[in-house]
């Protein structure tokens, strides 16, 4: 799979079956000795006030439970957030 193949795709929570948004950067961490995608990584910018707030959420490939024509199906309690504050 191409990275400019999954952009674009609305990200669907499968517990909840609620929209979470639509992928429009991303980028993929490749395992070098096993030649596979290990981990989809989603950079995010919200404003909070007067402070930039950036997080980041990394889904390992094997989590996801999906990628469709239209829609990749994840669980987001699998995934992992790292935010930090400028």
């Amino acid at each position: 799979m191409r990275l400019s193949e999954i952009l674009g795709k609305e990200i669907i929570d499968y517990t909840k079956g609620e929209k979470l948004g639509i992928l429009t950067y991303a980028e993929f961490i490749i395992d070098e000795n096993a030649g596979y995608i290990h981990t989809l990584e989603i950079p995010l910018t919200e404003w909070n006030g007067l402070r930039k707030r950036k997080s980041i959420i990394q889904f390992k490939w094997n989590k996801i439970y999906r990628v469709g024509e239209e829609t990749i199906l994840v669980d987001p309690s699998e995934a992992d957030v790292q935010t930090e504050y400028k």
